[in-house]
């Protein structure tokens, strides 16, 4: 019995002298690895629950063991700039917020939650700050909140790791002009939809600022057609200018397409009309469908013609959108082409939307004085004119629609 005691208490205190042993040796190990980095050790606090501090400038970083065996748990506490503890980016597997931002570089946005301050948010990401957030996630289980980077990582990284995480401190340690960061990533950083979205946080949050004007007549001239277009977009009448650049430079369709719909009623029907012909002759539909929506919803007379031209196309969503539009603005003369559409397209789309252009097109003419136009109700669809004193005009009653004058009255 007494020999078993004996061996336990013996066993007790080997397992104790080896942790104690391990203990020392994780301090010194902390301790060659911060050196190593010009940090300086202020508090190294051995034992069964061993700490060590260390020091930089601006920044203190306290090391002690993780949960896991042969990992430790890294602290750098940063003094940033004002509300910089209220910035929170952790990895997208482990947490979820409930404001979460974007950024506007989708695998960085797919790799973090990203909370905060929308202006320091912004200001703080940029390209340098992203890189070494990404680099570190590689290492181990990143933490940035509360004002500070938190890791857990295994000890064998520890040496490789620490450069990274001083240099994150420091960028995030740096005076910080909040506006003049946010125009340099808008017109420096290499992500396009980085750029934009420090664009429409200067836009959103300070739309008088002296620098935002500066950076949106930078983004002007962006070399992205899409950040241009968005922008434009968010800047109202001011952005219209933008707009018709892009709606008439023509160097990508979905994007023309887009200005050309966003000018809406503010694109002239003669400008319209240049931009819908070099589209059609450069076979970029998306732009020529816009402008033939946009010429439908002008609601003047002067928009039939360039649609009627569009009634011809061979391109059937082109002549779709002819017909959809002539149903809002056609006029008695955009019968009979309709019709004749209607007729030579009669196994398509085409068909059906002439039709549905000539019921709106007698719907909207219902109520005028004699002479108005009807709809014949036959299966071909017959246009006549009400009977007036000098004479009648309709469609003859045969298949083919023929096109005849009423006789006169001696």
């Amino acid at each position: 019995m007494l020999e078993t005691l004996f061996g336990l208490l013996c066993a007790g205190s080997l397992t104790w002298l080896l942790l104690n042993m391990e203990r020392r040796t994780s301090i010194q190990f902390w301790q060659d690895a911060v050196e190593s980095v010009g940090l300086q050790v202020v508090e190294a606090t051995p034992g069964w629950n061993p700490q060590l501090k260390a020091r930089a400038e601006l920044m203190e970083m306290r090391i002690r063991p993780s949960g896991e065996a042969a990992h430790s748990r890294i602290a750098v506490k940063v003094a940033g700039p004002p509300d910089f503890h209220k910035v929170r980016v952790r990895p997208q597997a482990m947490y979820q917020f409930t404001h979460e931002i974007e950024i506007g570089d989708a695998p960085f946005d797919g790799e973090f939650a990203i909370d905060g301050p929308a202006r320091l948010v912004a200001a703080l990401l940029d390209e340098g700050t992203r890189r070494l957030l990404s680099r570190l996630s590689l290492a181990g289980r990143l933490d940035l909140s509360q004002g500070e980077i938190r890791m857990d990582l295994p000890d064998p990284y520890l040496s490789q790791t620490l450069p990274l995480l001083l240099d994150l401190g420091k960028r995030l340690a740096e005076p910080l002009d909040v506006t003049r960061r946010l125009a340099e990533n808008a017109r420096q950083d290499p992500v396009a939809g980085v750029r934009l979205h420090n664009l429409l946080v200067l836009l959103r949050e300070l739309p008088g600022d002296p620098v935002t004007a500066e950076a949106l007549r930078a983004g002007r001239t962006d070399p992205s057609l899409d950040v241009r277009l968005r922008l434009a977009k968010q800047m109202g009448p001011e952005g219209r200018v933008i707009l018709r650049e892009l709606a008439e430079g023509l160097e990508n369709d979905a994007v023309s397409a887009e200005a050309v719909s966003a000018l809406g009623r503010a694109l002239p029907i003669e400008d319209t009309t240049t931009i819908l012909g070099h589209a059609s002759g450069r076979r970029l539909f998306r732009t020529a469908r816009a402008c033939l929506k946009n010429l439908g919803a002008t609601g003047s007379p002067a928009a039939e013609p360039p649609l009627l031209e569009a009634l011809r196309s061979d391109q059937g969503d082109l002549r779709v959108a002819a017909a959809n539009a002539l149903g809002r603005v056609g006029s008695v003369a955009a019968v009979l082409p309709l019709q004749e559409a209607a007729e030579r397209f009669r196994l398509g789309e085409t068909h059906h939307a002439a039709r549905q252009a000539i019921a709106a097109i007698q719907s909207r003419l219902q109520g005028a004085t004699p002479g108005q136009l009807s709809l014949a109700g036959t299966e071909a669809g017959q246009l006549s004119l009400a009977e007036t004193e000098t004479g009648r005009l309709s469609l003859a009653s045969d298949p083919a629609g023929r096109l005849s004058l009423g006789e006169e009255e001696d």
